[in-house]
């Protein structure tokens, strides 16, 4: 019976079996066409989207390619010169600017990009973009882009970029401005070529350059006292002759552990803000983007999670500084300065606003003491007993690296100019 059956299946024409693979084949492809995927709504744990139909049905063998020809040559794989090439997956090398505003352009370089592209930030779909080149893509940052990896899918496969975009939440008032100067603290120290410690006695306070440390792209600023001598220590930054500009919306990511008889700022001043008569604002202004403590004056209140802004001009001298101030602000309820907080101002002929988190409106305006001058970058910590930020206390404030010391926090600093 058994040989019976063989010599019935070798008795089935070929031409039959042929087609009865054939709509196997056919039926096989419809299925696998299924699972293919396209822009970023897919890709499972690994993310990478399925080879297309055609490619599927090139990888059948002849006989069961329904494409092929009925010949009984189709039966054997043809050369391996004959097989159509697959399609290989993308590669990111670098994405640039890695920092931009919502309907700019950014530029991806990297491999095997293709017509079948598309890109996304995050989950965030990009629906404007070019292929340039095998290497290069142009995209527009969606206007619902968020820090997010960027993602390139082809027909041969996915790549991830291996760093986050961040998208630069400026006022709408300076979408159109580049960005003209940063430091993400990427380094193990201070750049030298974007800040100077000052070193000296202020207040009751020493300044010097061992207060300020970098590690895991933060700087941080610490308030301690010395153990053996009893003085108290802080760091005070700046980029005098380094860095300085006129008008712009400048921008830094911070926290704060400030302390009683402490505080914290991150400023702006000029050379030229000394007194004139009459006052010339005109020359130069002090401009406190953001100063926080977490005392008031003689401890009478904890105020940790509020903040100022000012201006300060016409020097310093008693009796002639010009002040306008917002008065003490309150971050919103739930939140504090021991998380990250966004604070910016926007500098103009017409005066100044300032921003927290990057809402669409200012929480202050000010239109008095516009500075005509070109500004440097301050980022400070400050003691002063007795004063406006209370009372220092009896222990001190730790030795350097103590849990007790009082810290300013700062993520990055960024200068937005018009092109």
């Amino acid at each position: 019976m058994q040989s019976d059956r063989l010599i019935e299946q070798s008795a089935i024409p070929e031409k039959s079996r042929r087609q009865f693979l054939q709509k196997g084949a056919q039926a096989a492809t419809a299925l696998l066409g299924t699972s293919v995927m396209g822009a970023c709504g897919g890709g499972g744990d690994g993310g990478s989207g399925a080879a297309s139909t055609s490619n599927l049905a090139a990888l059948l063998p002849a006989s069961a390619n329904p494409a092929g020809p009925i010949s009984p040559e189709s039966s054997a794989a043809p050369p391996a010169a004959a097989m159509p090439a697959l399609a290989k997956s993308p590669v990111i090398h670098s994405f640039s600017p890695g920092l931009e505003k919502r309907g700019k352009v950014i530029v991806i370089s990297g491999a095997e990009f293709d017509s079948s592209a598309s890109v996304c930030f995050g989950e965030v779909v990009a629906t404007r973009l070019s292929v340039d080149s095998p290497n290069q893509i142009s995209v527009f940052v969606p206007d619902s882009a968020k820090d997010a990896e960027i993602i390139v899918r082809t027909a041969g496969g996915e790549a991830r970029s291996s760093r986050k975009f961040e998208v630069a939440l400026v006022p709408e008032s300076a979408r159109d401005y580049r960005l003209a100067w940063h430091d993400e603290f990427e380094g193990s120290a201070l750049d030298p070529a974007k800040w100077a410690a000052v070193t000296g006695v202020r207040a009751n306070a020493v300044q010097t350059p061992e207060a300020a440390t970098v590690a895991d792209s933060v700087l941080k600023i610490s308030t301690y006292t010395d153990p053996s001598a009893g003085t108290h220590h802080t760091g005070f930054l700046r980029t005098a002759r380094l860095y300085e500009f006129r008008f712009g919306y400048i921008e830094a990511r911070v926290r704060f552990a400030s302390k009683p008889g402490q505080w914290s700022a991150f400023w702006l001043m000029s050379n030229a803000n000394k007194a004139a008569t009459p006052p010339d604002p005109a020359a130069g202004v002090e401009v406190d983007i953001i100063e926080h403590r977490e005392f008031s004056e003689n401890d009478a209140g904890k105020i940790n999670n509020q903040f100022s802004s000012a201006v300060h001009w016409n020097g310093y001298e008693t009796g002639k500084t010009i002040s306008r101030n917002t008065g003490q602000q309150q971050l919103p309820a739930g939140q504090s300065f021991s998380e990250w907080h966004t604070v910016g101002l926007l500098w103009t002929p017409e005066g100044y606003e300032f921003y927290l988190d990057g809402a669409a409106t200012p929480y202050a305006t000010i239109k008095e003491g516009v500075s005509l001058s070109n500004q440097y970058i301050k980022l400070t910590c400050e003691i002063k007993d007795h004063g406006w930020a209370g009372n220092i206390p009896s222990s001190g404030y730790g030795p350097l690296g103590a849990g007790t010391n009082a810290t300013m926090e700062v993520d990055w600093v960024r200068v937005w100019q018009a092109a």
